[in-house]
């Protein structure tokens, strides 16, 4: 694992630990949608942690590849979700709607923070 991945796992780390935190502060403070919605992003950062993992398993020790592939993944993902925002707006289901911008949001912001990273010693 180079030190761009090691730097970008770290902060998945932290940003799951943060959502997890502010998860259980919303919840003791009776706030439990709110908190099942900081729920739903730290899954999204698990999600892209667990494919970064993949990443280093399939690609080796090949950065470029590593990093082609998390993208790569970053794009696909997401369809499921933009198919999912739709249909739900179609539905007039604004829970559904909400949750699934958290998750639409949440893998943009991860993939700006991927090539942030990843840029910095390229």
């Amino acid at each position: 694992m180079n030190e761009q991945q090691r730097k970008f796992e770290l902060y998945l780390d932290e940003q799951i630990t943060e959502c997890r935190q502010r998860s259980k502060l919303l919840a003791a403070d009776e706030r439990m949608d709110e908190g099942n919605f900081e729920k739903v992003r730290a899954n999204v950062y698990e999600i892209f942690k667990t494919i970064l993992s993949a990443a280093e398993k399939v690609c080796g020790k090949d950065d470029g590849a590593r990093k082609r592939f998390f993208l790569q993944k970053t794009d696909e993902i997401p369809t499921n979700w933009t198919t999912s925002y739709e249909e739900a707006k179609k539905q007039g289901d604004v829970e559904k709607v909400y949750i699934e911008s958290i998750k639409l949001d949440t893998a943009r912001e991860i993939k700006e923070m991927c090539m942030q990273i990843w840029e910095e010693n390229t």
